[in-house]
């Protein structure tokens, strides 16, 4: 019974990652890619998904939810706080931080907030004489709500403002995503529209936002100490994502991740690009999670990711 079983999962399981592959090399590039503001949005928040590839839709459990599916809140049993960094090339920095509070069995709420810095930026006349320094970040502060409808089906809401700032150029917005998480046995479901809203006012410019659309699969195939998602992305205003991501748990306190994330409208794919490893541990109420990601895709540089968890229940 037990092999039998095993063996409905693994086919389910390999049938899942050949349809995904499959609709993601039929799928018809955006002619709008890059032509949306507020890209860092797109920026993966939290070292433990950032070592899984990013396929964390349907696995996220805690506050770093108000990014990835707000659904994952209701799993939340006590106040929790994470906080992420990371430095990117050029002295680009991302800071973030999510705050989440269990309200009852059903209702979980969070804050969040988003901080890219791009340091200081030399400023030019249209001489090319310089004029100084001039500072240029992207911010975004969201709520979020989990309600569990049923013990196995949760809906999340997050609501968000967004802003760039480039000098005296700014420009702001709001967005909202909307998130579902359906559990059936060893398997979680999980779809998320993320950034849905108006366009990004700068002064008499407007541009669309970079929204999406996420479908997720985790399971646990052979036991608990073993976890692997698949999660396919679909932007609006762009190419197609797939992800894929493992993670080993050894005697619950020990974590090892790996992932890949795969463009399948990119044509300058080179090997090792789309990698990211991942490791992890958890002390008392602490858990500290730390990434790898060699040839990032935005900027073909080596990016580490370190994040700290504080859980006030345990």
């Amino acid at each position: 019974m037990y092999r039998r079983c095993l063996k409905k999962i693994i086919v389910g399981w390999l049938f899942l990652i050949i349809l995904v592959v499959f609709f993601g090399k039929i799928g018809v590039a955006a002619p709008k890619a890059g032509e949306t503001a507020a890209d860092f949005l797109l920026i993966n928040v939290g070292a433990r998904a950032a070592g899984m590839g990013g396929a964390f839709t349907a696995v996220t459990e805690g506050a770093n939810s108000t990014f990835w599916n707000p659904a994952g809140l209701t799993f939340v049993k006590h106040d929790e706080v994470i906080l992420g960094y990371f430095s990117w090339y050029q002295d680009i920095k991302m800071n973030h931080a999510s705050y989440a509070h269990n309200m009852s069995e059903k209702i979980t709420i969070a804050t969040s907030i988003n901080y890219l810095s791009y340091g200081q930026i030399d400023g030019r006349d249209i001489n090319g004489v310089k004029t100084g320094e001039i500072s240029a970040y992207d911010f975004s502060g969201s709520l979020s709500m989990g309600y569990r409808m049923k013990p196995d089906l949760s809906l999340g809401l997050t609501v968000k403002y967004i802003n760039q700032h480039l000098d005296d150029i700014n420009g702001s917005t709001f967005a909202f995503d909307l998130g579902g998480r359906y559990d059936v046995g060893k398997f979680s479901l999980a779809a998320v529209a993320s950034n849905i809203g108006p366009k990004m006012k700068f002064d008499n410019v407007s541009e669309n936002i970079p929204s999406s659309f996420r479908l997720g699969v985790s399971v646990t195939p052979f036991h608990e100490n073993l976890l692997t998602a698949i999660e396919f992305e679909k932007r609006f205003y762009g190419g197609n994502v797939i992800r894929h991501g493992l993670e080993y748990i050894y005697a619950g306190q020990y974590f090892l991740r790996g992932g890949y994330n795969y463009y399948p409208d990119s044509d300058n794919r080179t090997f090792g690009t789309g990698f990211s490893f991942g490791a992890g541990v958890i002390y008392n109420q602490f858990e500290i999670d730390y990434a790898y990601t060699p040839s990032e895709h935005y900027s073909s540089e080596d990016l580490h990711r370190f994040s700290l968890i504080l859980n006030f229940g345990k």
